[in-house]
């Protein structure tokens, strides 16, 4: 068996990070698990796993047909990149939602389809304007209970006493 090889994920161990793959050159010979090569393991962890169907890239060890790795998927003439400009980082999720980094123009967007949930031990500081659906956290107006109107308030931050 070749050292390097590419095939198609048969099935998934999500709790051990493992996959199968076969190879349809080699008459549908199916690996043994095989773990996923990630960017960290130990104090800083990464995960993610192969869909089944996708395509992956395995090394095995010399003189090895059953020990090897998952170095990582491909992309093909029917899974293309989601992006096609070199300074994009941009995550793809199947049911829509994408976080994409814009390395030129120094722009984060996150388009979910569904919650937020930030989760902290400390602040969340914002240095600039916090904008949601046209109004402005810094620039808009209060209107009061008998039709009078409030200027924005500059220089304190929210929720602080005046």
């Amino acid at each position: 068996m070749d050292i390097v090889r590419v095939g198609i994920v048969s099935s998934v161990n999500a709790e051990k990070c493992r996959v199968r793959v076969t190879f349809d050159d080699r008459d549908n010979l199916v690996t043994a698990e095989l773990p996923i090569v990630v960017r960290g393991a130990m104090k800083n962890k990464e995960y993610w796993m192969p869909d089944v169907g996708e395509q992956v890239l395995v090394l095995f060890l010399p003189n090895s047909n059953h020990e090897g790795f998952v170095l990582g998927a491909l992309y093909n003439d029917e899974d293309v990149p989601p992006e096609k400009e070199k300074y994009m980082r941009t995550m793809r999720f199947e049911d829509g939602t994408t976080i994409r980094y814009n390395t030129k123009a120094r722009t984060l967007s996150v388009e979910c389809k569904g919650p937020i949930t930030v989760r902290t031990d400390g602040n969340v500081t914002v240095i600039g304007d916090v904008i949601a659906d046209g109004v402005s956290l810094k620039n808009h107006t209060h209107i009061g209970v008998n039709g009078e109107t409030s200027p924005p308030v500059r220089g304190e931050a929210v929720g602080e006493n005046r």
